[in-house]
C-alpha cells in the first residue's frame, strides 16, 4: 500500500520541491535550520490550508502549482501524539519540536514522519527526509497548475 500526499509550491520552485533546500535554509516546525526536509499534506485541501495559514501575499497563489506524491507505507513512520514533545503544537513552534524531528532525521530509520496537523488537528501532514536512502521509492508527479477560488483571501 501506498500514501499520497500533495505539496504546493511556487512555479519557479517545483523542480526543486522535493530537496528540502527551503526548509533547510529557514529551518521549520520539524527542523532546524541546516537540516533538510519536505513538508507534505495528507490532501490538497490541506496542503492548501497549510500554506494560507502562513503566506500573507495572495498574489502568490497565482503563480502556485500541485504536487502529489506517492510514498510506500513501510517508508513511513508514525509516531503516537504522546510520543512527540510536549508543546510541539504551540505556535509559532518551538525548539522542542525542530530536535524532535532533526533526531527523527538523524536516525534515519524511515524515510517519511507522518504528524499530526496543527491546522486541522484531526489529519496529517508527512515530512520527507530528502536524504534518505530509500526516497527514490517515493513516486513524485509531475507539477500540475492549480486554479483557486478568487474568494480565497
Amino acid at each position: 500500500m501506498a500514501t499520497r500526499v500533495w505539496r504546493i509550491t511556487h512555479r519557479n520552485y517545483r523542480q526543486n520541491a522535493f530537496n528540502g533546500e527551503g526548509a533547510r535554509l529557514y529551518g521549520g516546525r520539524f527542523n532546524s535550520e541546516g537540516v533538510a526536509a519536505v513538508y507534505t499534506s495528507g490532501s490538497l485541501s490541506l496542503s492548501l490550508l497549510e500554506l494560507l495559514v502562513q503566506v500573507d501575499d495572495q498574489d502568490y497563489f497565482k503563480d502556485c502549482v500541485q504536487i502529489c506524491a506517492d510514498i510506500p507505507d513501510r517508508l513511513i513512520y508514525k509516531p503516537e501524539s504522546n510520543d512527540l514533545p510536549q508543546n510541539w503544537s504551540k505556535i509559532p513552534y518551538g525548539k522542542a519540536s525542530q530536535v524532535f524531528g532533526d533526531q527523527w532525521i538523524k536516525n534515519s530509520s524511515f524515510a517519511v514522519m507522518r504528524v499530526p496537523s496543527v491546522v486541522v488537528s484531526v489529519e496529517f501532514n508527512y515530512v520527507i527526509n530528502p536524504n534518505h536512502q530509500n526516497i527514490h521509492q517515493i513516486d513524485i508527479s509531475k507539477a500540475e497548475a492549480i486554479a483557486f477560488d478568487p474568494r480565497l483571501k
